[in-house]
């Protein structure tokens, strides 16, 4: 073998240096993986923290419109009074467990709650309103295009006096 077929290696200085910096490139490369973790991990933390907050919000809220539609005089009330810590969001964002400990507060603390009120038409979406007026019925009074003597008529037929003599 001939010098020239032997390739030429660096010294040992060249050597230790090209180490040395590879070195620090790796100690640099696991502190910004190590801060990267940290990060994910504060993240996902702060996530998890988000999400249940809005869970408990999503809980209250349906806790209250309950306590609504049972007849409680107060709903916020209600929702401060009533342990609120077993219910659970499913997947679809319905709340678990919040008929039962409604109806346990409702009959533990009936002095909150009232009879329900009928919805109205447009709450229900219903137009259900009172009977249409008969054909043979009179129109009803109007005091703005009454007469002095309609009034008079008028008043007499409920059983007032008029006019009213001070």
């Amino acid at each position: 073998m001939t010098r020239s077929s032997v390739p030429e290696t660096p010294d040992m200085d060249t050597m230790r240096r090209e180490l040395a910096a590879l070195r620090a490139e790796r100690d640099d490369a696991v502190q910004a993986r190590a801060t990267l973790e940290a990060d994910l991990a504060r993240a996902t933390e702060q996530a998890t923290t988000a999400r249940t907050r809005a869970s408990r919000a999503v809980i209250r809220a349906e806790a209250r419109a309950m306590a609504a539609r049972m007849g409680a005089v107060e709903p916020a009330d209600v929702v401060r009074l009533v342990d609120l810590s077993a219910v659970t969001l499913s997947e679809d964002g319905a709340p678990q467990g919040l008929d039962t400990i409604m109806e346990a507060a409702r009959e533990s603390r009936a002095y909150l709650f009232t009879t329900p009120r009928p919805a109205s038409g447009a709450a229900t979406g219903t137009t259900a309103s009172g009977p249409a007026p008969r054909a043979g019925d009179p129109a009803p009074f109007d005091a703005r295009t009454a007469g002095a003597r309609d009034v008079r008529a008028a008043a007499s037929a409920a059983g007032l006096r008029w006019p009213v003599a001070t």
